[in-house]
């Protein structure tokens, strides 16, 4: 009896996980990839099988689906610029301090919101970043409602991300190595670009999708930070538009499915060049 408990422990362990996705994640997905197939507005949708929604996606929405990867790819980006030297001085660098600095770098986890608000009070015309530039003698200028400072926010909202990927695979390379090729007489810029990179290049890059499918569904964000501008809509916010203020709820699914699918690709992505599968 014993033995045939052993062997179904972990099942039973893994029952509650499974049942929660299954209610929480694959149902509503389902419902809303079926309502993307029908048409209908106001309160009510027609169960009438259409592409009609799709059709309109490639039709209409081009340019929010542009703005949407484009926004999430700079992020990213300024996530991996950031976060890569951080993971590494946080790893080898400044172990003292590490509590110190994993701290800091929890601090944007308390959310979306809380970054928004900070970053649009941060930005205001008469806020500190402007009152900072009068003081010093320089014209203040606005870069709030604009895609940099969307993309400032959400490289510091997805910033944890992406340094934990980067610093699982940094953590895993053996320093012994680095070691040997400096005592071969090997610079640090040498030992950089012919051991720390490559062998830690699975985890950049992992990093960066895994940051590039987060920022792919913000919100709150990109609408404080200038979302609603016509020429700057990213997808949630369309979604929104779509679904709560002209009540298209097939297209609105239709929209949110794409978005969907987009970001468990590049989640699926990161998982796999995580663990050496696609590098």
């Amino acid at each position: 009896m014993s033995e045939y408990f052993e062997k179904i422990k972990p099942i039973i362990f893994i029952i509650p996980a499974l049942t929660f996705a299954f209610l929480f994640f694959i149902i509503p997905f389902i419902l809303l990839f079926y309502v993307s197939f029908t048409k209908g507005s106001s309160y009510f949708f027609q169960p009438i099988f259409t592409l009609e929604n799709y059709v309109k996606i490639t039709t209409n929405y081009i340019p929010d689906f542009r703005n949407t990867l484009m926004l999430a790819a700079l992020s990213a980006t300024l996530d991996v610029i950031v976060g890569y030297p951080y993971a590494y001085l946080l790893l080898r660098k400044v172990r003292f301090l590490s509590d110190f600095f994993r701290s800091i770098l929890m601090v944007p986890l308390l959310g979306e919101l809380y970054i928004a608000y900070g970053f649009w009070w941060l930005f205001l015309p008469k806020g500190p970043f402007s009152s900072f530039l009068e003081s010093i003698g320089i014209s203040p200028f606005t870069i709030l409602y604009t895609p940099v400072t969307a993309a400032l926010a959400l490289a510091i909202y997805t910033l944890p991300f992406a340094v934990l990927q980067m610093g699982i695979n940094i953590s895993q390379i053996d320093p012994v190595l680095e070691e040997a090729s400096s005592c071969l007489g090997a610079d640090r810029f040498r030992r950089f670009i012919h051991i720390l990179l490559p062998l830690s290049l699975p985890g950049l890059m992992s990093g960066w999708f895994m940051a590039f499918g987060w920022n792919i569904g913000a919100y709150a964000i990109p609408y404080l930070m200038g979302g609603v501008v016509v020429g700057q809509r990213v997808l949630s916010i369309q979604i929104r538009m779509v679904g709560l203020l002209m009540m298209n709820y097939g297209l609105a699914a239709a929209l949110a499915s794409a978005l969907v699918i987009i970001s468990l690709i590049f989640t699926f992505i990161s998982l796999k060049v995580s663990r050496g599968v696609l590098i």
